[in-house]
């Protein structure tokens, strides 16, 4: 999904990706909130979101990651395809939930995740005891396999400047629910140029546009 981000967008101005861009709000249908299984760890919000900063990754092959942060840090909402400014394509959307998030400050524990994230499947603390999931990047070997690599430039204004830079390593998993869809989770580790490192651990549902309303 991500493949080689370490490019960044040149334009100057924030794009504006599925009637999504800085300062608008969005909400998620009933009707597709009522489709998440019981067997989920995904949350879906349920009142409408302001996006109050915004982030871009040029994935290279014509293809962008667009990253919309709403008021409530809980959820993360994730858009790859074009630009957004001369190619409106949209590839995929995602809404994330921030099930855990963890600020590893002691440099065992950090490089301990970083080795776990390498292998084929990764167990999640979840309640009292644990799901496994399977990786979807690398899914054809069992073998350990490297960490996506990243930079991401996050604006809370829409203007030239990145408010923020943050370097970011992370690998995507995925589990069959009861219903036959997929959750994902992107174990996401964040350093940013200011503040404490962290590690995500992001759920992850697929939201046709039909059900996003902006």
């Amino acid at each position: 999904m991500f493949r080689s981000l370490f490019n960044r967008t040149p334009d100057e101005s924030l794009p504006e990706v599925a009637n999504l861009k800085l300062g608008r709000t969005f909400t998620v249908d009933a009707v597709e909130r009522k489709l998440i299984p019981e067997d989920a760890l995904f949350v879906a919000p349920e009142s409408a979101l302001q996006i109050v900063a915004q982030g871009v990754c040029d994935l290279g092959e014509q293809s962008f990651l667009h990253r919309f942060y709403p008021n409530d840090d809980r959820f993360l909402l994730q858009v790859q395809g074009g630009d957004g400014h001369k190619d409106p394509r949209i590839d995929e959307i995602v809404l994330w939930y921030a099930y855990e998030v963890q600020y590893l400050s002691n440099n065992e524990d950090w490089d301990k995740l970083k080795k776990a994230i390498r292998r084929s499947s990764f167990v999640l603390s979840a309640g009292t005891g644990t799901i496994e999931f399977s990786r979807v990047w690398f899914a054809n070997t069992q073998e350990d396999e490297a960490p996506m690599g990243y930079i991401e430039d996050i604006r809370d204004k829409d203007d030239a400047e990145p408010a923020n830079k943050i370097y970011q390593t992370a690998m995507l998993y995925g589990r069959g629910l009861k219903d036959g869809t997929d959750e994902m989770l992107l174990v996401n580790l964040e350093e940013p140029e200011e503040g404490d490192r962290a590690a995500s651990f992001l759920i992850g549902r697929a939201i046709p546009p039909h059900a996003l309303f902006t």
